[in-house]
């Protein structure tokens, strides 16, 4: 007897689950595929996935096939039908119907194609696929590679050395440069973003020779809850040295 590997209506049942195949008197097992393929045309893409696990856990259940061999199985009855429709006549009544089924077979075939797990598909389309995947990778690489030419013009063989223990007195003096203004107003530098500097910082200087760490560097710049200074590390008067001015307009 040949058995179908989809769940079949029972008959006369005529509450059964929407995902099963047949009428009121049950399912023709040499038209199972076309029940099957009806079903694809009539449920939502996001359904693919408990459709076809559906079928193949009935199938696993009643040991009819394997997991490999149902996909087989469905792929073929799918790549079939998607032969029938690309060689029907574009110019009969029955096109936009033709048409419509085809997209949808289509878009179940993409399905199947994500988990194809045994490359059970033919050879040349695994190749095919392959082959787009490693080009696609190649671009990438070569994307990040020309990224990284690039930020290698910014990386530095030596950082330049603060005075060991003096690392508060040069952030004080970038805070006090932060506060400069122009004579028409405007700040002389300007940055939305905090971590801008203990970037900055980190990244070109050192203390004594040692690297600086980023996340220390960020508690010297906290920002504020309205008018209140969020809890950050301040700096100390004994490493306040130095106090920036503006020229006057009589000294120059």
């Amino acid at each position: 007897m040949n058995h179908s590997y989809f769940k079949p209506r029972k008959r006369f049942s005529f509450q059964p689950h929407p995902y099963d195949l047949g009428t009121f008197i049950g399912l023709w097992h040499s038209h199972d595929d076309n029940h099957f393929l009806l079903k694809i045309y009539r449920i939502e893409e996001k359904e693919f996935a408990d459709y076809y696990n559906y079928h193949l856990n009935y199938a696993l259940e009643n040991n009819l096939v394997n997991k490999e061999e149902f996909f087989r199985h469905v792929w073929q009855i799918v790549q079939i039908r998607i032969k029938h429709f690309e060689i029907q006549n574009p110019f009969s009544n029955n096109h936009g119907i033709h048409k419509e089924s085809l997209k949808r077979l289509q878009q179940f075939e993409k399905y199947l194609k994500s988990i194809d797990i045994w490359d059970a598909r033919p050879s040349y389309l695994v190749i095919e696929e392959k082959e787009n995947i490693i080009q696609k990778q190649k671009e990438i690489i070569e994307e990040l590679q020309t990224r990284l030419d690039e930020l290698k013009v910014f990386e530095v063989s030596q950082k330049i050395r603060i005075e060991e223990g003096y690392v508060p007195t040069f952030i004080d003096l970038l805070k006090q440069i932060e506060k400069l203004e122009l004579p028409s107003g405007r700040k002389l530098i300007l940055s939305d973003h905090k971590i801008v500097y203990p970037r900055l910082i980190g990244k070109y200087f050192s203390d004594g020779g040692d690297d600086l760490s980023v996340e220390t560097l960020r508690n010297y710049y906290v920002g504020k809850n309205g008018d209140v200074t969020s809890k950050g590390t301040e700096i100390k008067a004994e490493h306040k040295l130095f106090r920036i001015v503006p020229v006057s307009p009589n000294e120059k």
